[in-house]
């Protein structure tokens, strides 16, 4: 009686067993199902397909472990460790995934290190110029003077430009000037001279809010894309304000599934939107900031742009470390500019970060300049992409590459967007048709708005070559 007793117990217990491992395998399918379904990405018609393979899934489990053979039991338990542990790690990688996408669309405040030039020897600390006027640039003016004030007392005189602005030091308007980083890194490099007669006594932080410029796009409808790659020196974070030295604009067709990408040279010599007195070099419109560099570029082609990608290169080294370097050919063979021990072979070479990031910048090499240098900015993009594709290794460690990038990416896309746009391609499975082309132009040299005292090199834009970006971008808007 006892042993029936004891048997019986056991039955139970065993019963109860069965009953809460199934009872996981339900909440672990339901929590897979509801992640996949609060990303918005999935078509209606693939959510149905899930539900019905989750269903079969624990139907058959259920069964298996119901049965009452001990060897169809095993099997039972062996198939739902199994998908228990699959749909785990397949929701961690959805959520992971959508946390990854959210940070990218919701950054919204950017960082920028400015510092507090002198002339050399006149003043050796910020406390010193109590009382005295500083000169500072008018697009930065109302962050950079609350950071200002909780160092010192001081009097404020805007100016338009770099130039004008080293100019009212030179003829004793001022006391002091404060200019990002970026700035003072690209103007020493232009004028070398700089560095000898500017001191740093001080530097302040300023943290403010990425631009509210709002995104246009309409899903289903085409789209412009200004992508902008700010060498702002600064490598912790995207910068409001930075040299725009990657300047593309992408055409969209989802209807079409066709993307024209549009290269222009950092050195085209055009009008910086609300700087209308003289022309500037393209680059320099993204120091006054990423609405800026939208409108200049989109007065070039007479167009409206919906949406921007702005990215620091920094996240190129980042990148390109991340996935143990690359390899890319080189058609010459120089001593890099950047990088001054670095010698690059004509033929393959691999490269870190950071000699993937001078082989980008590189354009002292070549007798074509800027037009060269797109050409290695395409050739490192095509390595990455070559590299991550070919092993599985870098796929699944997506999440970590992704979030390594995400201090040095802003977007106004929105979130929704990007969900409509993955759904669309999901559903579709769409072949995509990937066009590049260049507008062109000629070296010359002449003033800038933002450097108004001195030459320097530009490049005179080839209206023939605008005009036929246009069309072609018309093309692939309408077609």
């Amino acid at each position: 009686m006892a042993k029936e007793e004891s048997k019986e117990n056991k039955i139970s217990i065993y019963g109860i067993i069965r009953i809460i491992l199934f009872l996981v395998l339900v909440v672990i399918s339901s929590i897979l199902y509801y992640s996949v379904l609060k990303t918005g990405m999935l078509p209606n018609k693939y959510i149905a397909l899930l539900v019905v393979v989750l269903l079969v899934i624990n139907l058959v489990v259920g069964l298996f472990i119901k049965a009452k053979k001990k060897w169809l039991n095993v099997i039972g338990f062996i198939l739902l460790i199994i998908f228990s542990g699959a749909f785990s790690v397949g929701t961690s990688y959805i959520n992971k995934t959508m946390k990854i996408l959210e940070n990218f669309v919701s950054q919204n405040e950017e960082r920028t290190t400015y510092y507090v030039l002198t002339r050399k020897g006149v003043y050796t600390d910020i406390s010193e110029l109590d009382g005295k006027v500083v000169g500072i640039l008018n697009q930065e003016a109302d962050l950079l003077k609350e950071e200002l004030d909780k160092k010192a007392k001081l009097e404020y005189k805007e100016y338009a430009s770099m130039g004008d602005l080293l100019y009212g030091l030179e003829l004793n308007e001022i006391d002091a000037i404060v200019v990002s980083s970026t700035i003072y890194e690209y103007v020493t490099e232009e004028n070398v001279d700089l560095k000898e007669l500017l001191e740093k006594i001080d530097e302040v932080d300023v943290v403010g809010k990425s631009s509210e410029i709002t995104s246009n796009i309409d899903v289903g409808n085409s789209f412009l894309v200004y992508i902008s790659g700010l060498d702002t020196r600064d490598t912790s974070a995207v910068a409001p304000y930075g040299l725009s030295d990657v300047n593309i604009v992408v055409a969209v067709n989802p209807d079409s599934h066709r993307v024209l990408l549009v290269h222009i040279p950092r050195d085209y010599y055009v009008y910086v939107y609300n700087r209308p007195q003289m022309k500037d070099k393209l680059t320099h419109a993204g120091l006054y900031g990423i609405e800026s560099s939208i409108k200049t570029v989109a007065n070039i082609f007479d167009i409206n742009i919906d949406t921007y990608v702005k990215v620091n290169f920094k996240a190129l080294t980042t990148i390109v470390d991340s996935i143990d370097g690359i390899d890319v050919y080189s058609d010459t063979d120089f001593q890099s500019s950047h990088i001054k021990t670095w010698h690059v072979n004509k033929g393959m070479n691999h490269m870190d970060g950071a000699k993937a990031l001078a082989y980008s910048r590189e354009r002292y090499a070549y007798a074509t300049g800027d037009r060269h240098r797109g050409q290695n900015q395409n050739d490192v993009i095509q390595a990455i992409i070559s590299k991550v594709s070919q092993s599985p290794n870098y796929l699944m460690k997506y999440d970590q590459i992704l979030n390594s990038m995400q201090p040095y990416f802003t977007t106004n896309f929105e979130m929704n967007d990007v969900q409509q746009l993955i759904k669309e391609q999901v559903d579709k499975m769409a072949k995509w048709k990937v066009e590049s082309i260049s507008v062109n132009g000629s070296n010359g040299s002449n003033y800038t708005a933002s450097w108004p005292n001195q030459l320097t090199y530009v490049m005179i834009p080839n209206q023939s070559t605008i005009d036929t970006a246009k069309a072609k971008i018309s093309e692939v808007m309408r077609s």
